[in-house]
């Protein structure tokens, strides 16, 4: 463990992201991440002098939590905890927190169950539209069950116009720096698309409906719990995420593995295929693409083209897990078409156009061959 002190970042007055970043982070949640995590906490220092902390971090990352708060005060002086949701990158050093201090905490009735189950600690249940003043601040709570979990609220702090969203709107984007105004905000975007496809996704009905609530607010800055805090660009994420939710996708996405070369030698004769069709193609070989890179691009297309040797009779084990993604993540995808070679005896494009079927996908085009 490092002796070194983390610093805290001041927000706003008397406002401070305290959470924890892992540039090296290269996995989450069972999908790829590109620009490593950070796992964002927040400490607000009321009028009596006491502290409210805004959800924790990992538990591998509970030193850089404490080293934050360290900085700014005792944790002795947290006099409450506000979980917006309880998994295990958000509430993992829940347990170091109340090891320090003895805080009043709030919690959704589903995330006071959780906190108990997991810790054997009790919270006080708040549930959408309830407000609380702690230490002489009010903090209006929103549930947003589904997105993406049944616990799931959000924060807001009024007096502030700030939104500590959680989830919701979050990247998985380490910058070194705090606000989307000094970080590369199209990167921002680009890594909110990402965690979108591979986390809130399969609930952008119930996404949509906390954003249009969002739009109610007042805000001037959106705090996540991953990823940049959003100022400037409130706009700009809130527009990207009334997109993603619409599951009006008009873009197509290829996507195809190859054993020995010859349903790659076809991409090319599907793309072209594609192209009479979409002006915007996004093209992706298995072989040494990520799967997440692929649903973050299935996130806004209507087309998937799909090419797969065949392999024992199936498609290759790649092309199926692209197919079980598919079903889980629910991309807003309305058309499908396929590519590849026939194999001994083929069964790999009867097999994939089996399952887009049966989820309600229309065949465009067939391009397998014999190989």
């Amino acid at each position: 463990m490092s002796n070194t002190m983390c610093k805290a970042a001041e927000i706003a007055d008397g406002i401070y992201a305290v959470g924890a970043t892992d540039a090296n982070e290269t996995r989450f949640h069972g999908y790829h991440v590109n620009r490593g995590v950070t796992y964002n906490a927040y400490l607000i220092k009321g009028n009596n002098g006491k502290f409210t902390l805004v959800d924790t971090v990992r538990k591998e990352q509970s030193e850089q939590l404490v080293s934050k708060i360290r900085s700014v005060t005792d944790p002795k002086n947290i006099e409450a905890v506000i979980i917006n949701h309880t998994e295990p990158d958000h509430s993992g050093a829940f347990p170091e927190i109340m090891k320090l201090c003895d805080p009043a905490v709030y919690a959704t009735a589903a995330a006071a169950k959780f906190l108990k189950n997991m810790f054997g600690a009790d919270a006080s249940t708040v549930k959408n539209g309830d407000q609380v003043s702690i230490g002489g601040r009010t903090y209006v709570f929103a549930a947003t069950p589904m997105v993406h979990w049944p616990d799931n609220m959000v924060t807001y702090l009024p007096s502030e116009k700030i939104l500590f969203s959680n989830d919701a709107f979050g990247q998985h984007y380490a910058s070194k720096e705090v606000f989307d105004t000094l970080s590369d905000v199209n990167v921002a975007l680009e890594e909110a698309t990402h965690y979108f496809a591979n986390i809130v996704m399969p609930y952008r009905a119930q996404a949509a409906k906390a954003v249009q609530a969002v739009k109610t607010l007042k805000l001037d800055m959106i705090a996540p719990s991953h990823g940049t805090i959003w100022t400037e660009h409130i706009p700009d994420i809130l527009k990207l995420y009334d997109a993603l939710c619409s599951g009006q996708g008009s873009d197509a996405t290829l996507v195809y593995d190859s054993m020995w070369g010859g349903t790659a030698q076809r991409a090319d004769e599907a793309l072209a295929e594609l192209g009479k069709r979409y002006q915007s193609i996004k093209s992706f070989d298995l072989r040494n693409a990520h799967m997440s890179d692929v649903m973050a691009a299935l996130s806004a297309s209507k087309h998937v083209c799909i090419g797969s040797p065949t392999y024992n009779s199936r498609p290759t084990p790649r092309i199926s897990t692209l197919l079980a993604e598919i079903e889980a993540l629910a991309p807003p995808l309305k058309e499908y078409s396929i590519f590849g070679t026939f194999g001994w005896g083929g069964g790999a494009s009867k097999k994939i156009s089996e399952k887009l079927d049966a989820l309600g996908l229309e065949k465009t085009f067939d391009l397998t061959r014999i190989s």
